[in-house]
Parts: structure tokens; C-alpha cells; sequence
């Protein structure tokens, strides 16, 4: 883990109250520059605090790092984040961080991806699939995304294009509360479920979870219920939230 400095370059709403926060490593050799798709980032904040965030970019976009951060009513603390970068011409960041993570060297011809997201958990899915398309991986890519109405899809376009443009990729946004979304004509329901109802083999299947605990877990349930193995599924939840013995 190191220590870097970066430029805030980019600030913008991505939809009601998630905003895109891009930085660039400065003064740094890309070749020494090591983090893996799937893993996370500190931003050293004032007074000592420190702020996790999912890298939403590949690795193999160089010094640009993307960021993904919800706004949280009546936090202080997400409050003075957000103001924070805004504000800040540079920050300092810790990184890499996280042990669930995706390298080519995990990959085989055989492994399915199923990558599944809940609310800002799209920025760990996100860094995952673009190394994977970056790479010309060929595998079959399921991206399952949940939230609790269409505008919490924050960059739903962007999956759509990567099922668009290469016939390996299949994305299936999952909205819990329809009625909060007129004209809504997708899934509905829990995102869990879906992807327990669409899966069919589980053979050489890898599965990726980003979201809260809740989620993750109800998941892990339903995917093993299936025959699903928990070394088969992944998240850094296991790890920061274990599910007591």
C-alpha cells in the first residue's frame, strides 16, 4: 500500500445524489503504479479521517482514477467528503486496498462471470467488467444491478452499451419498487432472487457481489441453495461485515 497525491479533475452529478469524482495520479510512473481491478482506495481526509471508495476504473486506464459517491441525507461526515473534493484542487489517497479483486491470471476460457451490484456497488462491478473487455476476455459477463427505482441506475447506459457492442456481455437492471418508476418495464423484484431464477449452470461459475451486507448475504444464501459453492462468490463483505458464527 502507498501513499499518492492527485489532481481532482472532475466533479459531476450523476443522477440525484450520486456523483462521479475523478482523480489523476500525478507525478508518478504508470508502471509503478499497482492496484487491481476490483479493489479500493482511502482518501486521507482532515483531521486524521479517512474515506473508502471503490475504484469505479480499470487498471489499464493509467493514472485516472474514477470514483463513485452517494450523497447521504444527514451524514456530516458524507457532507463534508463530497465537500471536500469539490473544493480541494488535490487530495492524498491510500492505495491498494481490498482483497477481493479480478486479474487475467483468474480467468479461464471456461469461467462465467456473474456480477452483481446494488446501489453504488456498480463502481466495483464497473472496474471489474472494463479489464475484462479491455482484454479482450471472451467469457460470458452477466451484470445484474438492483436499486429501488430506474434513476438509481445512475449510469445505466453505459452497461447497455457493453451488451450492445459484444455479444459475451448481458446486463438485466432489477428494480425493487416499480411504482416509484412509472413506464418501468424490466425485471422487478429483489436482485438476489433474479439471479437465482436466471441461473442455470454452475459449473466454472464466478461470482462477484457489491452491495450491503444484506444483499450480499441473501445472495450467497440463494446461490447455495442452488449448489453454488461460497468459494464460488466473492465480496469484500465477507471481510469488513462476517456474518457472525
Amino acid at each position: 500500500m502507498e501513499t499518492r497525491v492527485c489532481d481532482v479533475t472532475g466533479f459531476e452529478a450523476l443522477n440525484q445524489d450520486v456523483f462521479r469524482v475523478r482523480l489523476r495520479l500525478t507525478a508518478v510512473d504508470p508502471e509503478s503504479m499497482h492496484y487491481r481491478a476490483g479493489q479500493y482506495l482511502d482518501i486521507l481526509l482532515p483531521e486524521g479521517k479517512k474515506a473508502s471508495f471503490s475504484i469505479a476504473s480499470a487498471p489499464d486506464q493509467g493514472r485516472d482514477l474514477e470514483l463513485h459517491i452517494r450523497q447521504v441525507p444527514g451524514s456530516e461526515f458524507n457532507a463534508m467528503i463530497l465537500s471536500y473534493l469539490q473544493t480541494s484542487p488535490s487530495v492524498q489517497i491510500e492505495l491498494p486496498k481490498g482483497a477481493v479483486s479480478l486479474t487475467m491470471a483468474d480467468v479461464t476460457p471456461e469461467t462465467r462471470f456473474v456480477f452483481a451490484a446494488a446501489s453504488t456497488g456498480f463502481a466495483q462491478i464497473k472496474s471489474m467488467v472494463e479489464h475484462l473487455l479491455a482484454n479482450q476476455a471472451h467469457n460470458r459477463i452477466d451484470i445484474y444491478w438492483g436499486a429501488r427505482m430506474e434513476a438509481d441506475l445512475y449510469l445505466e447506459k453505459l452497461p447497455q452499451q457493453w451488451a450492445h457492442e459484444h455479444a459475451n456481455v448481458h446486463f438485466m437492471p432489477v428494480v425493487s419498487e416499480p411504482e416509484t418508476s412509472p413506464g418501468w418495464t424490466g425485471r422487478t423484484g429483489l436482485m438476489p432472487d433474479a439471479i437465482a431464477e436466471d441461473l442455470e449452470c454452475i459449473e466454472d461459475l464466478a461470482v462477484y457481489a457489491c452491495g450491503s451486507p444484506g444483499m450480499v448475504y441473501a445472495l450467497l444464501d440463494r446461490l447455495t441453495e442452488k449448489g453454488v459453492a461460497e468459494n464460488q462468490v466473492h465480496s469484500d463483505v465477507f471481510a469488513w461485515a462476517p456474518r457472525p458464527a
